[in-house]
């Protein structure tokens, strides 16, 4: 977080950790009441209110993973932690113009939920990356982290995040204050400033329509970004190499604008039922999947080189181009963005 970052604690015990926490929690339970009190969401059938569900839905999940990570936790049961902090930073990004009026606020709670995304990302990195761990894991084996020192640097990072996160005036309760004041769109708040992501609205020509609810307007950016993946497809099955620094940005963006209108698609449905087309959308995740396999290894082979293992490097960027000649191939047998068509 950019802004208003409070200093974190040195605690001197995992006892003195968690009674402050407890306080912290409780600090958020009260601002959490106020936000159930406002007009019970502003109700949910409102414009603002079924936004604002979902965003409480989002936090507390964020919430639980948080306090139910610890000195304890490794890499591989860091994964679905991040998927939750993304999960809640999305809202934000599909509804940017209804924060006009806070922007600044909007700014702050977005820049700090990227700090946790990618600190706990960092962390998860150390499974991901590690063939072995991932190995032993699939077998049914507890993974063996032997690099202690990156592996505790890494979690310090995630801890001190988390007392950021669920202090006093920190992120957590910041998110409340945001989304209590979350206000309908006019012509006067229906901008599109440059700091929006290039993968959400910041990417597109069109804008949100002040008359239309939040489902249509999660739409409307489906389908402009659903365009762009269309058009770039193509330049990404001409790569001849995924693993060089140019391919692979060009490689990586595409499959992140794919993941992103998958996941605008999961937020319209829980805004109005089947505002996507489902058997459309388990398609584009699986092309997500085959697209993120090689992306892994591509970073696999990074870490590796960094590592100073060249051949084990070699190895990997050598089964990423083999992933990736077989999903070419794939694509020229069926056509693989036929489903955003349908979405």
């Amino acid at each position: 977080m950019k802004n208003n970052k409070v200093a974190p604690h040195r605690f001197g015990s995992f006892i003195a950790l968690s009674a402050i926490f407890l306080a912290q929690a409780c600090s958020t339970a009260s601002l959490e009441s106020r936000l159930q009190q406002s007009n019970e969401f502003r109700a949910n059938t409102s414009y603002t209110g079924s936004i604002t569900e979902l965003a409480y839905k989002a936090k507390s999940i964020v919430d639980a993973g948080m306090m139910e990570f610890n000195e304890d936790t490794l890499p591989h049961e860091a994964k679905e932690l991040r998927k939750q902090i993304v999960r809640l930073r999305d809202l934000l990004d599909v509804f940017p113009h209804n924060f006009a009026h806070e922007l600044k606020l909007w700014d702050d709670v977005r820049d700090g939920l990227d700090d946790g995304y990618t600190v706990v990302g960092d962390y998860k990195d150390l499974f991901d990356t590690n063939p072995k761990a991932v190995r032993e894991l699939e077998a049914g084996a507890q993974p063996e982290y032997k690099d202690k020192k990156k592996l505790n640097e890494r979690r310090t990072k995630v801890l001190k995040w988390k007392s950021e996160y669920f202090t006093e005036g920190g992120v957590s309760d910041q998110v409340l204050l945001l989304f209590t004041d979350i206000r309908e769109l006019d012509a006067s708040n229906v901008i599109n400033p440059k700091k929006y992501s290039s993968f959400f609205w910041g990417g597109v020509s069109v804008q949100p329509i002040a008359t239309a609810k939040p489902a249509e307007n999660a739409r409307r950016l489906i389908d402009a970004q659903a365009a762009l993946a269309t058009r770039e497809h193509p330049s990404v099955l001409d790569i001849k190499d995924p693993t060089t620094h140019k391919n692979e940005l060009l490689f990586h963006d595409h499959r992140k604008r794919l993941r992103t209108i998958s996941k605008v698609c999961n937020i319209a449905n829980a805004l109005t039922a089947e505002s996507c087309n489902s058997a459309a959308m388990k398609d584009i995740d699986a092309l997500v999947v085959d697209l993120g396999e090689i992306e892994d290894l591509i970073i696999t082979g990074r870490h590796l080189e960094d590592d100073g293992e060249k051949k084990k490097a070699e190895e990997a960027y050598g089964d990423a181009q083999k992933k990736f000649n077989k999903l070419k191939k794939k694509c020229e047998d069926k056509n693989m963005l036929e489903p955003l068509k349908r979405i």
